[in-house]
């Protein structure tokens, strides 16, 4: 269940207001990145973990996590964005943030995302990390990103099942 708990992502916050002064046009991205160990259902913090943004299907920034698993960026809104997770070290994960419809204001808004990766694993594949792993929206109603949960936790489920036919492929872990 840890698995699934760290596997999944977790969406500690969407808030509507940015706790740091960036301007209206723009939002934080930003969130802590564990190393998850499928085997022994741990994780601990990733550091220097690569993150690509493309922005409207174009690689906008490609940049290395802190030390400490942290990463931070400011985008424009107004865009679409694919976040990937991971590079060369990881299986990677895809998080699309639809930000188009989000308005201006005075103070920009934040989006934080923490997000569990974990190393390939020798003759596993996972088709299901083709595909974004979490999406995330402007919610006018709410005026905030928010994440489509019911789409992140089927993903979650998906991957969990993945996960333990590959531990019971790889000796029973």
């Amino acid at each position: 269940m840890k698995t699934l708990l760290f596997g999944m992502l977790a969406l500690l916050s969407l808030g509507a207001q940015a706790k740091k002064e960036i301007e209206g046009d723009h939002f934080i991205l930003q969130g802590k990145i564990y190393e998850i160990d499928v085997f022994k259902d741990g994780a601990v913090e990733a550091s220097n973990v690569n993150v690509i943004v493309y922005q409207d299907q174009e690689i906008y920034v490609s940049f290395f996590g802190k030390e400490n698993g942290s990463y931070e960026f400011v985008l424009p809104v107004g865009h679409e964005y694919e976040v990937w997770f991971g590079g060369k070290a990881y299986v990677n994960k895809k998080v699309y943030v639809d930000a188009r419809k989000m308005p201006q204001r005075e103070i920009g808004y934040e989006c934080n995302i923490d997000m569990g990766l974990f190393k390939p694993i020798e003759n596993a594949e996972f088709p299901l990390l083709v595909d974004h792993y979490v999406k995330v929206r402007w919610d006018s109603e709410y005026r905030e990103l928010t994440p489509d949960v019911e789409y992140t936790e089927f993903k979650a489920r998906e991957l969990e099942k993945a996960l333990k036919k590959i531990k019971k492929t790889h000796g029973g872990y």
